[in-house]
């Protein structure tokens, strides 16, 4: 079955929109959508896209104000009308292409990555578990880019570097305490808006575990609980 689809792209980093219309299978992604496009259409049109399974995270675009992986993601969701943007709050090099090597740069700066210990060591199935979804993190962007506190220029390390960050606290494989340089990405800034949380294309809950790293250095005596905190998303 194929449906009539009419797209207003960002063009040239929000200087233009440019409009398309097309027909498209229903069952077609939104990238599928883009590369016809590109294509058939306007060769000129710039995206990013490597594995097409929802792995790399590098074709995260915003299609009519929410941010969403276009290689699994279904154009008919979105219905016949489609507004096409790059992500917010990263710098964008043109078109829907954002740079993801500034995310990259972040991790080598704050050296997110284990440091073996001189044995190995069993790991229960328990803590597989509870660090599983850090491990799963896809570098995709979205979560920083719906993240409220990024957008004040605080110090906050935000949720994309502190999801990636939970599994060197918490894993036993790790010989480096890493208490000290996770108080200076200051996980306590996070308003527990959940706004990650939700927009999250992996479902990994980014919210949930900086609220476990903000309770592991309050429990250490590195942060003070919030006197505001009753429990309930921090308020």
């Amino acid at each position: 079955m194929w449906v009539k689809v009419r797209i207003k792209l960002n063009r040239e980093n929000f200087k233009d929109y440019v409009s398309y219309s097309l027909e498209i299978s229903k069952n077609a992604t939104l990238l599928d959508m883009l590369v016809k496009i590109k294509e058939e259409m306007d060769q000129s049109l710039a995206f990013r896209s490597m594995c097409r399974a929802g792995i790399c995270g590098t074709c995260a675009i915003k299609v009519n104000g929410k941010p969403v992986l276009a290689c699994s993601t279904k154009v008919f969701v979105f219905g016949e009308e489609i507004t096409v943007e790059p992500i917010d709050n990263v710098i964008v090099i043109k078109d829907l292409v954002v740079d993801h090597e500034s995310l990259y740069n972040r991790l080598k700066l704050w050296k997110v990555w284990y440091d073996a210990g001189e044995k190995n060591l069993k790991v229960s199935e328990e803590t597989i578990k509870r660090i599983e979804r850090s491990h799963e993190c896809i570098l995709c962007g979205i979560c920083d880019s719906v993240c409220p506190v990024l957008t004040t220029g605080t110090h906050f390390g935000g949720p994309l570097l502190l999801t990636r960050y939970y599994k060197l606290l918490f894993d036993p494989r790790n010989a480096q305490d890493r208490t000290q340089n996770i108080k200076s990405l200051n996980p306590d800034l996070c308003t527990h808006c959940m706004s990650c949380s939700f927009a999250c294309p992996k479902k990994l809950m980014p919210e949930a575990l900086i609220k476990e790293e903000e309770k592991l250095l309050q429990e250490k005596g590195i942060i003070k609980k919030r006197e505001e905190d009753f429990g309930f998303l921090g308020f």
